[in-house]
């Protein structure tokens, strides 16, 4: 809703979000229901909504490709099943790094109050997979292509004991921290585009808050 009344306010003509605002079809639209509530909003005001989430995430310099840079990883690779869209990265630091000097990294460079790890901390880590949002499915696949560590999001305590017993360290850097990381490099890349062509857009990134907190 935040989101939403930024948008109104700004007077934007389009909002553009990574997760969709429709996850199931809607049977109707009235504003006593959360969501009919913001379409309403929305197409009160005049404003389109364009919704880019995992084919962002995976596309040629998307979402995973971008963090990887963030990262300074080098040889990144899409990984994925075949016939399968490759929502997987695997890349190589410069040079290797015990977990928790990596996990400090991560924290650093997408500007999180705090990350979870999975792994001895003094352990020696390399190959890196990475997968924003919520990547824990695709943890056979880091395995099989020899990462030492995975990043991602909404790592559960079963999956994470399955990880570590197979000897695959994990870095939680949450699936906000991870998904938000599309907006700035969006906004630049638009932006960027407008100016090229002498177009007259103005980009807004949204201002906005993750639903947990730590204490």
């Amino acid at each position: 809703e935040s989101v939403i009344q930024h948008a109104v306010e700004a007077k934007a003509d389009l909002l553009i979000t990574h997760h969709p605002l429709i996850f199931h079809p809607l049977r109707r639209l009235v504003d006593s229901e959360r969501n009919g509530r913001r379409l309403l909003q929305l197409m009160e005001n005049g404003i389109a909504l364009y919704s880019a989430h995992t084919n962002m995430d995976s596309a040629p310099g998307g979402n995973n490709d971008r963090a990887c840079e963030q990262l300074g990883l080098l040889h990144v690779q899409a990984v994925g099943e075949p016939g399968e869209i490759a929502s997987l990265r695997i890349g190589q630091l410069p040079e290797p790094l015990c977990l928790s000097s990596l996990a400090a990294l991560v924290k650093e460079r997408f500007a999180l109050p705090t990350v979870r790890m999975v792994g001895p901390a003094e352990q020696k880590v390399h190959s890196v997979a990475l997968c924003t949002g919520s990547g824990m499915d695709f943890m056979e696949q880091a395995l099989k292509a020899g990462a030492d560590v995975l990043i991602t999001g909404d790592i559960t305590y079963h999956k994470a004991d399955d990880a570590q017993a197979a000897g695959l360290c994990l870095i939680d850097a949450t699936h906000f921290g991870t998904d938000r990381l599309s907006v700035a490099w969006l906004c630049q890349r638009l932006g960027d585009w407008a100016q090229k062509n002498r177009f007259a857009l103005r980009v807004i990134a949204a201002q906005e808050q993750d639903l947990y907190q730590v204490v």
